[in-house]
C-alpha cells in the first residue's frame, strides 16, 4: 500500500528513480518494497515474462551481444527488476568491453539479491526468500551462492502460500533445500 502512496517514503515512483540511478543509500527494505510494489504493475506477468528472459539469455550465450542488449533494454524498460535481464545486460556490456555499463547493471542485480536475503533466510518453509519471478531462486543459487541446483519442487506454507523448493547441491554431494515464496506470481497467473 505504501508503494502506491505518492507521499510515502516507499513511493514506487520515487524509489524506482533511486534504484535505476544506483543510489547507494537505498536500503534492502526499500528495494524489497520496490519488488513487491512491482507485483501490482500490469507488465508483471511472471510466467509469461520468463520467455523473454530466456530469449535474452540465449542471445548472450550465442555471442549475439548487441541483439541481446537491444532485447534486454526493451525488456528492462518495463521490467526493471528482472534479475535475469540485469545479469545478462551486465554480461553483454562486459563482453563488449564496456566495463562501466557492465558494473552498473551488475550492481542492480546484486541489490535485488540483497533484498531477497533481507526478506527471509530461505532455510525453512516458514522463512522463505521473496522471489519476483519463478527463476529468481535458481539464479540466486547459481550466481550468489555459486552452487548447482538438484531437485526442484514446490509446496505450501501453513497459510497456503505457494513456495518454490530448490535443493542446493553441496560440495560433499548432499543437498539442502531452499525455500522461495512465489504466491504473488501464482496470484497474477490466475487473476481474471
Amino acid at each position: 500500500a505504501k508503494t502506491k502512496d505518492s507521499t510515502s517514503n516507499l513511493s514506487y515512483d520515487k524509489q524506482l528513480i533511486r534504484f535505476q540511478s544506483n543510489d547507494t543509500t537505498l536500503t534492502d527494505y526499500e528495494v524489497l518494497a520496490l519488488m513487491i510494489g512491482f507485483t501490482d504493475n500490469p507488465a508483471y506477468k511472471p510466467y509469461q515474462d520468463i520467455t523473454t528472459e530466456r530469449a535474452i539469455y540465449k542471445l548472450m550465450g550465442e555471442g549475439k551481444f548487441e541483439d541481446g542488449l537491444v532485447l534486454a533494454n526493451e525488456y528492462i524498460s518495463s521490467h526493471p527488476f528482472s534479475i535475469k535481464a540485469l545479469f545478462e545486460k551486465s554480461y553483454g556490456h562486459f563482453k563488449l568491453g564496456q566495463k562501466d555499463s557492465a558494473d552498473y547493471y551488475l550492481y542492480q542485480a546484486r541489490e535485488l539479491f540483497d533484498a531477497m536475503v533481507f526478506s527471509g533466510s530461505g532455510k525453512s518453509i516458514d522463512n522463505p526468500m521473496f522471489e519476483l519471478g519463478p527463476a529468481d531462486g535458481q539464479d540466486f543459487i547459481q550466481k550468489q551462492l555459486s552452487k548447482s541446483i538438484g531437485n526442484m519442487g514446490s509446496g505450501a506454507d501453513e497459510k497456503g502460500n505457494f513456495i518454490d523448493i530448490l535443493h542446493v547441491k553441496e560440495n560433499d554431494g548432499s543437498s539442502v533445500p531452499m525455500y522461495f515464496i512465489i504466491q504473488h506470481a501464482t496470484n497474477k497467473m490466475f487473476a481474471k
